[in-house]
């Protein structure tokens, strides 16, 4: 029972992630017909999805509920990250019209600090700052210990992953 609340808790993850996102778009983009079940099949094998899931998500592109009622909170600050890491990629796209692999070091760390400010309400200025920075060390920690929890792609990974199922 654990061990499906933990395959389900992390599909849902990924398939809310960016890095799970942008592996999808290039797979549906660049495959079609039977190479794609056989790229959906490999895919599957080195993430260690259930074929299932990523066909149901890849080809049928079904997006499965939470897991849980109320999402715990660690969950909802990767959540976040990897939402802001969505809009900071569009931007430094539209904004440069350069390739994603330039800027991918330049991109977690102020996704991290948009998160993290998201998050905080009615703090006076001269708090700001020092709430801030222990919110983003926090942040922080959080993303890279569900990120390595669950097993999940981050956006370094992202490349290696294309290439292996190529």
């Amino acid at each position: 029972m654990r061990q499906k609340r933990y395959q389900e808790v992390r599909f849902y993850l990924f398939v809310n992630s960016y890095s799970g996102k942008a592996i999808v778009s290039i797979v549906r983009e660049k495959y079609k017909g039977k190479k794609l079940s056989r790229v959906v099949k490999r895919l599957s094998v080195v993430l260690d999805f259930s074929i299932k899931q990523m066909e149901k998500f890849i080809v049928s592109n079904l997006i499965p509920d939470s897991p849980y009622k109320r999402l715990p909170n660690k969950l909802k600050i990767y959540l976040e990250i990897e939402k802001e890491l969505s809009a900071l990629v569009e931007e430094k796209l539209d904004e440069y019209s350069t390739a994603l692999e330039d800027y991918q070091r330049q991109l977690l760390a102020p996704a991290i600090e948009r998160a993290a400010g998201n998050f905080m309400k009615d703090i006076e200025d001269q708090e700001f700052d020092r709430i801030l920075d222990l919110q983003i060390r926090k942040y922080t920690y959080v993303y890279y210990r569900i990120a390595y929890k669950y097993k999940l792609p981050t956006l370094r990974i992202v490349p290696f992953i294309i290439r292996l199922i190529s």
